[in-house]
Order: C-alpha cells, then structure tokens, then sequence
C-alpha cells in the first residue's frame, strides 16, 4: 500500500510538470487540450483548462507546426486571438509570449510585415514578448518598423555588438532598403497617452544604412529602454522628441558604426524638444563609437529638464551639443552647422 501510495504522488506531479510545460496529455475523465500555444493547468474542478500564463509561439511554426510563416506572423496571429492559434482567443489583460524556441532563417525572416501589423491590419493587444536567442548569421530580419503599442514589453536574450565577436544574444537586423526607424515606441494616434512601453536586452543592426535605430515620439510614462545594442546606424541610434514627456530612463545603451562611415545625420542619441517635449527621465550609461571618420555630434539635447550621465564617446567630433538643433541658422560650436 505504501508503494502505491508513492506511485500514485509520482504520477499527480508528473501530471502537473506537464500541464506547467505546455505538453500534449490527456486528463482524467476524458479531457484532453489539443490546441497548441497555450498552457494547460488544472482548475478548481479537477479538470484541465487553458491558461493564459505564457503563450508559446514556437509550436505554430516548423519543425512543431505550420500555421505561422514566420516570427512575426506568429506572434501576430496570437495577438489578434487567431482561434486556430488559440482555442479561446487573446486574453484582454495580455498575456506572455514566449518565441525564445523559434530558431531557422526562414522562421526568423519576417515578410508579412510585423508582429502587430500586417497588410492594413493592426492589432495594439497588451503583451511581453520573449524573444529567441540568435547566432550572428541569423538574426531575425524585420522588412519595415516595429511600432509597439501601450503595454508592449519587448524582452531579447543579451545585448552585443557584433564586431567585437558577440554571438550570443538576441539580433534584429534590418532588412536591405529599409526606411525609417527599426523600433518605433508608441502609436501616432489611439492612445492618448501611450504608456507602458519598454526595450531590452536586445542588438539592432541597421546594415549600415541611413536609418534610425530607436525613436520615441509618442511614449510617456512607464516607458523606457534598457540594455540596447544600436549596430551600424548611419542615422540616429537614439531619437526621444514630440510627445515623450516622462519617458526613460535610457540606460546601457552602445552605439557603434562597427567600421562604417558617418555622415551628417550620424547621431548615437538625441532629445528634441522642438515640438513640445518638456523632460524624460533622461540617459543613463551610454556608449559612443565611430572608428572610421568623426561624424559632427555623438548627443544633441535640445530639451529642458533632462539628465545625461556615465557617458564614453570616442571618434565624434563633438560630444553633447546643446541647442544646435533649435539654432540650426546660428553659427554651433564645432563643425555642426556652419
């Protein structure tokens, strides 16, 4: 009787480790979950129920499944509670997304647009999406600009810069010919204001075209980036302007041009308050690189009630110029425009 008694506590955890990790088990009294991407725990009744604790986004694409043609398509489809993704669609409060097992190039290309926008389609549900781990020779390359809505908390594995021999981490690569900037922090319109937003631990690789790496217009409160890696950026690594009051901090963020040419536009961050900001919680920790030529400006702050402190700037011509933007006809220290 003991021993059956210690079989019978084997199996009630085995049970439950299962339903925790997602696996495909049946229940007692015939219950049996199908649907994949949710969790499966056991309710107060004693049967099996979906959980929406974490949500993962590997099974919906190859080797485990077919539904999703890449990351950002699968992610998408969880989003908008896609019901041959989710049995009982997207809950409202958001929910964790977890792509950390997504790996391949073709699962990692993005080409139906992004995770929250697809076509003329767009979704702005709650979420914290984990993403995958990425060797240098494949990131997850994104075809246009990431726009996270309210409530959105982007999660990557690590941060590096890839020309010092990183590969570990998390990558996301823009694709070739892209415009604007990779990551876009709130809507332009529909959340008034936009809170909630956040970054992190995470490498942006811009090929070394004249782009932007992280804008923040919109962004206010609760929203902030940490432990950014901006990669061959031949524009603004870091732009924060418009309606971005209270945002931040900005911290441990690594700016290199990884070998490339700068231009005029070349920027690591700046913090326009040319239309309307007033203050954000400012720049903690930043680091500044152009090995190659000496690009005007590292930092423009051009808004009042800012900080900006633990900063390395190397190869600019100038560090932190204050006003030149809002003095564009006036004559600015340095070579910036004269």
């Amino acid at each position: 009787m003991k021993g059956a008694s210690r079989l019978g506590s084997r199996r009630t955890v085995l049970s439950f480790v299962a339903a925790l990790v997602g696996l495909s088990f049946v229940a007692p009294a015939g219950a049996q979950l199908t649907i994949p991407g949710n969790d499966a725990v056991y309710n107060s009744s004693g049967n099996t129920a979906l959980s929406p604790a974490f949500i993962d986004a590997s099974i919906f694409l190859p080797p485990l499944g077919s539904q999703a043609t890449d990351i950002c398509d699968a992610i998408y489809q969880i989003l908008r509670g896609n019901h041959n993704f989710l049995k009982n669609g997207y809950p409202s409060s958001g929910a964790v997304i977890d792509a950390r097992g997504v790996e391949g190039t073709t699962n990692l290309t993005c080409t139906q647009g992004s995770p929250w926008t697809e076509g003329n389609n767009t979704v702005s549900a709650p979420s914290t999406i984990l993403l995958p781990p990425t060797p240098a020779a494949t990131p997850i390359v994104i075809p246009s600009t990431w726009t996270l809505p309210p409530n959105t908390h982007l999660i990557g594995e690590g941060e590096g810069i890839l020309s010092t021999g990183f590969t570990l981490g998390t990558t996301i690569q823009a694709q070739s010919g892209f415009a604007g900037a990779m990551i876009s922090l709130g809507l332009s319109s529909g959340c008034t204001p936009c809170t909630g937003i956040s970054v992190q631990n995470l490498t942006l690789d811009g090929q070394r075209q004249s782009i932007d790496g992280i804008d923040n217009a919109n962004a206010q409160d609760l929203s902030f980036v940490d432990h950014a890696a901006l990669y061959r950026i031949r524009g603004t690594g870091l732009a924060v302007s418009g309606t971005a009051n209270n945002s931040g901090p900005y911290s441990n963020i690594t700016f290199d041009l990884g070998g490339d040419s700068g231009t005029s536009s070349t920027h690591c961050a700046s913090i326009n308050g040319s239309n309307g900001l007033t203050g954000t919680h400012g720049i903690h920790g930043l680091s500044c690189m152009s090995e190659n030529n000496d690009p005007p400006a590292a930092v423009l702050l051009d808004a009042s009630n800012n900080s900006i402190e633990d900063v390395k700037i190397v190869g600019f011509y100038d560090g932190i110029l204050v006003g030149c933007q809002r003095a564009r006809a006036k004559q600015c220290v340095g070579q910036y425009y004269r």
